[in-house]
């Protein structure tokens, strides 16, 4: 008898440690509430953390040439730095239904189209007027969110866009046998600006995926 995915992999909310010969059991544990002592050491760790501080040049010199040291990051590490998430379907299996529980598209296939629709090439709106779903990643790295969602899902109608700010990173995609451009389109993109040139409608995503983004965006961004 075939054990299902729900069986082998606990699904979220449900995993307790009940035994802590076994914390390295999982990468992550559900409701686990930390005791006074050990509150106060994760403070302390904080504030000898907070005591060394680079210099306010350097930090410009981060932030302004942060997608080029991305860029050397993948030049060096190729695809080989991260893995695939396959966990995400653990934790969030509404990235990739079966093509029989999919769900309908949450914006109108008929919605208006801003100015800046104009921007997108007749092949792009075509496809994604036949669409159900559609994905955007932004931060996407090298497809390791991407990739495992495009192996997993059944869906036909499932597209996915995915955008980063490393040029390299985005080539690196693109160079994958697995990308396919009739289920995927990725873009050079800095999420930090105020006006996006991006390649989709505006009103036509059902899921945005950021993961380790937001906490690498300077918080005045």
């Amino acid at each position: 008898m075939e054990v299902s995915s729900n069986e082998t992999r606990p699904q979220f909310g449900n995993r307790y440690l009940e035994n802590v010969d076994e914390v390295f059991k999982h990468n992550a544990w559900d409701n686990v509430s930390w005791d006074t002592e050990q509150e106060e050491a994760a403070k302390s760790k904080v504030m000898n953390n907070s005591q060394i501080l680079f210099t306010q040049e350097y930090v410009y010199s981060l932030e302004e040439n942060a997608s080029k040291h991305w860029d050397a990051f993948y030049d060096i590490h190729q695809n080989r730095f991260f893995k695939d998430r396959h966990w995400l379907f653990t934790e969030f299996p509404e990235l990739a239904p079966d093509h029989t529980s999919a769900p309908v598209s949450v914006h109108s296939q008929n919605s208006s189209s801003s100015d800046n629709d104009s921007k997108c090439d007749t092949h792009k709106l075509n496809y994604l007027e036949n669409t159900k779903r559609v994905i955007f990643e932004i931060g996407c790295g090298v497809g390791n969110t991407i990739f495992p969602i495009l192996q997993y899902s059944q869906d036909p109608n499932l597209f996915i866009y995915g955008c980063d700010f490393s040029s390299k990173a985005i080539d690196i995609i693109k160079g994958n046998p697995s990308y396919d451009v009739n289920r995927c389109n990725v873009f050079v993109l800095d999420a930090t600006l105020p006006e996006w040139d991006v390649p989709f409608p505006h009103n036509s995503l059902d899921i945005v995926v950021l993961i380790f983004v937001l906490s690498a965006i300077e918080p005045k961004k």
